[in-house]
């Protein structure tokens, strides 16, 4: 199984490749535009590799929560990969979940949490083995008061009301790739969808005006 696994919603990029059982992993950093680099970046990735694009199996992304433009631009590169390869397996990452599979031997029920802006956080609570006890959902600062036991963050956001951090990496992305593949987590490319929780800073701005009207 050939895979290639991207993860644009946030600031630092991280893709890898599995091919012909040989693993590959590069990240961006926040100074690198998404837009104008990330189609590069796999490029590059696969002719280290010696790798056809067409070859590959299994194409994974995270769709959020996160970054607006960078969960466009990751499910919108694997969309348009997929329509020019129909055979082409998706998996589709919520960032939360992937957050709590890089926290290492969790002892009870904890939240991850991610910044939301706005003095809001992205949130899902999880139980000891990693599985949902709830729907992604966005906490306002009340909530976020409220909120007990083992939280998890970010480290790169440093977030005051987290008790744990981890990191995003291309290696955990292609681990995490796998384990939805074993599992046959695929979607199809109609069901990719981004998971946003929040309104675009655009519709913020339209709906203010639209009061004040």
């Amino acid at each position: 199984m050939n895979i290639l696994a991207l993860n644009t919603a946030f600031s630092n990029s991280d893709v890898a490749v599995l091919y012909d059982n040989k693993k590959d992993y590069v990240s961006l950093d926040s100074n690198a535009k998404q837009s104008e680099n990330i189609l590069v970046c796999v490029d590059n990735l696969l002719k280290k590799q010696n790798a056809d694009i067409q070859n590959i199996d299994v194409m994974s992304v995270v769709v959020g929560p996160g970054s607006f433009t960078g969960i466009r631009i990751g499910v919108g590169l694997v969309k348009g990969m997929s329509v020019a390869k129909p055979s082409l397996k998706l998996v589709g990452i919520c960032s939360l979940d992937l957050m709590a599979y890089s926290f290492e031997n969790p002892k009870s029920d904890f939240w991850c949490v991610l910044n939301a802006l706005s003095g809001n956080l992205f949130a899902c609570k999880y139980s000891s083995q990693r599985k949902r006890l709830c729907e992604p959902k966005m906490l306002d600062s009340k909530e976020i008061g409220e909120l007990s036991g083992t939280v998890v963050g970010l480290k790169q956001e440093n977030l005051e009301v987290c008790t744990h951090f981890v990191e995003f990496n291309p290696q955990t992305l292609l681990e995490y790739t796998l384990s939805e593949c074993l599992e046959n987590n695929f979607v199809s490319e109609n069901n990719l969808l981004p998971i946003y929780l929040r309104k675009s800073q655009a519709e913020v701005s339209l709906d203010n005006g639209n009061k004040k009207n």
